[in-house]
């Protein structure tokens, strides 16, 4: 015997109903895509302080580079004064020794090296543009500057040094130039007597080592300039951003 189920009758939603389940169906939407927003936003805040602080521990490293550099172009300033003041003497009673010594350290060079890949991140993010970071990249601005004219005198540097490389014929002896011109230098005796030099090119070389003190002068300047702007980013950040 077959058991017949009364049918049930199906309930007919009104129009309240279906305006309530689109209203949740909405809210729930709507949440999910200012949580996500939300979500994203803090994300983006926590990456931009980490890089941020990466900046900010560059640029402290950069600072120990600066005192290094500082005084390197301070002994270069003496020794190029040594040499014009050498140059203009009696070649006859300049002690060999002390002279290409001389010479050899003011013909080296260490050109600074940014370690700036996290300030050209950030550059490239736009954190430095932002209306809460004005003050921030002023300084980052200013210290890119004082960083460039900085590398401009390392061009005019490199200049001066080739000059007096094409001289070397001219005002040194071979045998004593290629001892010093190895890593480490070789001793050379001390000797009263180096090869004369001539007038003319006395003058040239003069010439070449006041504009290496020029050079030094200035790198000494950017490099204070950059110092202060350094200190005060990394200060702001640390402030800000910590």
């Amino acid at each position: 015997m077959e058991v017949h189920h009364p049918l049930q009758p199906k309930h007919k939603k009104n129009w309240s109903e279906f305006i309530i389940e689109f209203l949740m169906l909405f809210t729930a939407v709507t949440l999910g895509f200012f949580a996500e927003n939300v979500r994203e936003q803090m994300s983006e805040k926590q990456k931009k302080r980490e890089l941020l602080q990466t900046v900010a521990k560059d640029l402290q490293a950069e600072l120990k580079q600066f005192e290094f550099h500082k005084n390197f172009g301070q002994k270069k300033i003496i020794n190029c004064d040594s040499l014009i003041m050498l140059n203009n003497s009696d070649h006859s009673k300049v002690d060999q020794k002390i002279y290409y010594s001389l010479l050899i350290r003011t013909m080296w060079w260490w050109h600074f090296n940014p370690n700036e890949k996290s300030r050209n991140e950030a550059e490239a993010k736009g954190y430095f543009t932002e209306k809460e970071n004005t003050e921030l990249n002023y300084y980052i601005s200013k210290f890119n500057f004082f960083k460039n004219d900085l590398k401009d005198m390392e061009q005019i540097e490199g200049g001066a040094h080739k000059f007096i490389i094409a001289e070397f014929p001219n005002f040194t002896e071979h045998a004593l130039l290629d001892k010093q011109l190895r890593v480490p230098s070789l001793a050379i005796t001390s000797k009263l007597g180096i090869k004369r030099i001539d007038e003319q090119t006395a003058t040239k070389l003069n010439y070449q080592f006041s504009v290496l003190k020029l050079c030094s002068d200035m790198y000494i300047m950017n490099i204070d300039s950059m110092t202060v702007y350094a200190k005060k980013s990394i200060d702001l950040i640390n402030k800000e951003y910590k």
